[in-house]
């Protein structure tokens, strides 16, 4: 227990704090700000672009892994000597709750249309409530032109965080910053009938590059 104490105590799998940077996509920006989220407004927990950050439900430190080779032969009466060569990008996932705006889900698919080059059309709540979308047709040939990287590539601040003394995310011990990230999976969200429970929608996404900044926490009593 002393060496526990010593140390800051145990670190807590719900200690953490996700958020994405899209300044230097203004594209999707206003692609996203059209379906009323505003992922600069994060400071307001009051607006959907808030609710990107403070719903995420789930996250996942990144994995690690190296790509090996072999030599054989390198010490007499010694077989294979596995050496790294390449350091090999793992994709991660993130988990939302959704609130009845369904924010976390329109921000998620709104972001996968754009890198495909298609718009999510917005209608009146009145009319979706009726079954009556505003649909936009599209030819059977119509083809569809991606997007380039740089337009919807972004950055990821995946912060662990641990309890301290005025608040519960108050101490850091480390930051990953992931850059050039962008959604290729979304989770099917099953709905039915039975128990409530909260809707909670899964994306997958890959990245191409992690920086990783420590902090030694031991001694800080904020």
């Amino acid at each position: 227990m002393a060496a526990i104490s010593a140390n800051g105590g145990m670190s807590m799998t719900n200690g953490y704090d996700v958020q994405f940077d899209l300044s230097e996509n203004s594209a999707l920006q206003g692609e996203l700000k059209r379906i009323g989220i505003d992922v600069n407004s994060s400071n307001d927990s009051a607006k959907p672009g808030a609710l990107i950050n403070l719903f995420c439900d789930e996250a996942q430190l990144p994995g690690m892994q190296f790509a090996t080779g072999q030599i054989n032969g390198k010490y007499l009466g010694r077989g294979n000597l596995n050496y790294p060569h390449t350091r090999l990008i793992t994709d991660f996932s993130l988990t939302w709750m959704c609130d009845a705006n369904m924010a976390p889900y329109k921000f998620l698919i709104t972001w996968y249309n754009f890198i495909q080059g298609t718009t999510v059309p917005n209608d009146s709540g009145q009319r979706l409530r009726n079954f009556k979308p505003n649909a936009i047709g599209i030819a059977p040939n119509l083809p569809m032109r991606m997007a380039y990287p740089k337009d919807y590539m972004a950055k990821l601040r995946i912060a662990k965080t641990e309890r301290g003394a005025n608040a519960p995310n108050s101490r850091t011990p480390l930051v990953h910053l992931l850059t050039n990230v962008y959604p290729y999976s979304i989770d099917a969200v099953p709905l039915s009938y039975g128990t409530s429970q909260v809707t909670r929608v899964s994306a997958s996404f890959y990245y191409d590059q992690i920086r990783t900044t420590v902090a030694d926490i031991r001694k800080y009593k904020g």
